[in-house]
């Protein structure tokens, strides 16, 4: 029997594949979670949280402290407050309400255990003579920035407040209570439940919220770099005494010190002076003026030389949650609640240069 002929086979072409390799089936294209994913939406939410906290204290201290100063001044029929009863009325909304409240929201986030470390007195010392380069150079910029901005009207309310009031004021408000509630809280609270997702990110987030809250231009550069250093120290020993101690120094050196020298010595040179006219107590405030300037000076550039030696030598170790290096800016500062204090912070100290 014969067989018939088979047919030849034709070629049947097909189009190339879209992707290469070929897409593979739905489940498949699933892609595989980030390691790093849960670990930047972790930190995100901890610095938007600390932000909105930051934010709310700032808001209800602010607005309460006007209300309660505008009727208390109502009451006493008189336009302005004296300064001890302002310091007094801003304080006690501070921390009584506002604090407060922005521990609550501020709590919910963990924070982390560590070992802490002994600072030398040699050590601290120069941390100590460090600020002063910091204080004074932050302080210039603040000064030629506010002048600018305000066409040289603007006031400086620190030394209005350093100036004008009572020492005793000075002394409770600006070398006690405001060094140990603001080291608790920018050094203590905010680092201690954001260093586990990188030191610096923490620190820098902490200076930039200490600088903000004082809603002063004058004060926000050398706040700033203060924040640094002193976030630095805590950083390296967990020991919250070391800081409030530099806060302290600092402090009594800028608002008791330093008005009490120069007071003195402006009222000598201002007296024009002559060789027959010049009294004991005239002599000693000269020499004294002087002097204290000599060594503030001389201090000064001993702590500019250390600084830029300590700079070079500065470490930060790896945190329990660390970020990317990539990643780590953006969760520290590319969040609403950072943004949203960076916001209310930065108009506030505005408005205040130009109330």
């Amino acid at each position: 029997m014969t067989m018939p002929p088979q047919q030849p086979q034709q070629f049947q072409p097909q189009r190339p594949p879209t992707h290469w390799p070929p897409v593979p089936p739905m489940a498949a294209m699933q892609p595989a979670p980030s390691p790093w994913q849960a670990r930047i939406t972790a930190a995100k939410r901890a610095y938007s949280r600390a932000g909105a906290a930051i934010t709310l204290m700032l808001v209800v201290w602010v607005l309460l402290t006007l209300l309660l100063q505008g009727a208390v001044a109502g009451m006493l029929h008189t336009p302005q407050l004296s300064m001890w009863l302002s310091v007094v009325i801003s304080s006690g909304v501070l921390y009584c309400i506002a604090l407060p409240l922005g521990f609550i929201v501020l709590r919910t986030e963990p924070m982390l255990p560590t070992r802490r470390f002994t600072l030398k007195p040699s050590r601290f010392l120069m941390y100590l003579l460090i600020a002063l380069p910091i204080t004074y150079a932050g302080n210039i910029i603040g000064i030629v920035l506010s002048a600018l901005l305000s066409g040289g009207q603007a006031s400086n309310r620190i030394l209005d407040m350093t100036g004008g009031s009572d020492w005793v004021v000075n002394i409770v408000a600006a070398v006690l209570l405001a060094p140990i509630v603001e080291e608790w809280l920018f050094r203590k609270q905010l680092i201690g439940r954001l260093r586990r997702f990188g030191e610096l990110p923490a620190i820098l987030v902490s200076a930039l919220f200490f600088a903000l809250f004082h809603l002063n231009l004058f004060q926000f550069f050398y706040a700033f770099g203060l924040g640094v250093l002193f976030g630095y120290v805590y950083m390296r020993t967990s020991k919250l005494r070391y800081t409030v101690g530099l806060h302290m120094l600092i402090n009594t050196n800028g608002g008791i010190v330093a008005p009490w020298f120069m007071n003195r010595l402006m009222g000598a040179i201002d007296a024009n002076l002559t060789p027959d006219t010049l009294t004991g107590a005239q002599m000693g405030a000269l020499i004294g003026g002087l002097t204290y300037s000599f060594v503030l000076l001389a201090a000064t550039l001993a702590g500019l030389v250390l600084l830029i030696v300590r700079w070079k030598r500065r470490e930060f170790y790896l945190a329990p949650e660390q970020l990317p290096r990539g990643a780590a800016g953006r969760a520290a500062f590319g969040n609403p609640g950072i943004v949203t204090c960076i916001a209310v912070g930065a108009l506030g100290t505005l408005l205040m240069l130009f109330a």
